[in-house]
């Protein structure tokens, strides 16, 4: 975890408000591990005191070294943020332009880390990437390793309409197959993703499949539902408010299993990455917002 002040090198954007920030990192963006996040302050502004929690998306890949450098390989310097325009936070991020200098402490949390799964993914035919809305931002990356490890992948992605399914294109290099849903029915199937996600499990109950899931609450639980009943491995991704994104504020905490102080973990040190089964689904556990939506 570092502190820094870091260049903005482009903040492309994208449809139904959406934006990838690329931050010039050298010294973060080789730490970063699948399914951590950032937090991101903007500079000069009283009215907004607070970083802001951000997925990190993507570390591009490192220009090759020039012949006759010194160093064999370069290393990644570039921190990719994809965000959505919800509030004053995410306005003022997305004024920012090349040059300009934020705020960024990363990386943080527990993500998607090899040692926690490895074992499960080895046992499973394939791995599910379960989408909805900005959500997609914490899952490119574990998408990536495992591509780079030769397992099948497959993408269920859902959002309001099809301005909010991006990042699309990045992932299609990783994943043999994808399906997409809309809540008005402008793209791919209609209604919510975890529809046709039930309808693939239902299909496919001989196959060993494990999850990884990154959205709002309600598909959240709604896939860790479908996960339990078809008895399939899943990790969630869990989105909450966060003041500090180190653990000190407690204002992230979740209910998981255990008694006294156990029952309760931090979204931003223990998470935001977690078994399913080890979270307590009831309403009111987190609230809708956090990494990536944040205003």
């Amino acid at each position: 975890m570092y502190d820094e002040t870091v260049k903005v090198l482009e903040n492309r954007p994208l449809s139904g408000g959406h934006f990838v920030l690329s931050l010039d990192a050298p010294r973060q963006a080789p730490a970063v591990r699948p399914g951590q996040f950032a937090m991101v302050r903007i500079f000069g502004r009283s009215d907004v005191l607070l970083r802001r929690p951000m997925s990190i998306f993507d570390i591009p890949a490192a220009d090759s070294p020039k012949p006759g450098s010194p160093r064999a390989e370069s290393q990644p310097r570039v921190i990719q943020l994809l965000y959505k325009i919800v509030g004053r936070g995410t306005r003022l991020m997305a004024e920012l332009t090349p040059g300009d200098k934020v705020g960024l402490l990363a990386p943080l949390g527990h993500g998607f880390f090899e040692e926690d799964y490895l074992p499960q993914a080895h046992e499973c035919d394939e791995i599910l990437h379960v989408a909805g809305g900005i959500g997609i931002a914490a899952l490119l990356l574990p998408a990536k390793h495992l591509a780079e490890a030769g397992f099948k992948q497959r993408l269920f992605f859902g959002a309001r309409t099809k301005e909010d399914l991006v990042g699309v294109k990045e992932f299609k290099p990783h994943i043999s197959a994808m399906l997409l849903a809309t809540e008005n029915g402008s793209a791919g199937y209609r209604g919510y993703v975890t529809r046709p996600l039930e309808d693939y499990l239902t299909k496919h109950t001989n196959k060993k499949l494990l999850l990884m899931v990154c959205g709002p609450w309600a598909m959240l639980r709604a896939t860790v539902e479908l996960a339990k009943r078809f008895r399939q491995y899943c990790l969630v991704s869990m989105e909450n408010r966060m003041g500090c994104g180190l653990g000190v504020c407690l204002g992230c905490s979740i209910r998981v299993q255990g008694t006294g102080h156990e029952a309760y973990q931090r979204v931003c040190t223990e998470g935001p990455v977690f078994w399913a089964d080890k979270v307590v689904w009831e309403t009111g556990n987190t609230r809708e917002s956090g990494l990536g939506i944040r205003d």
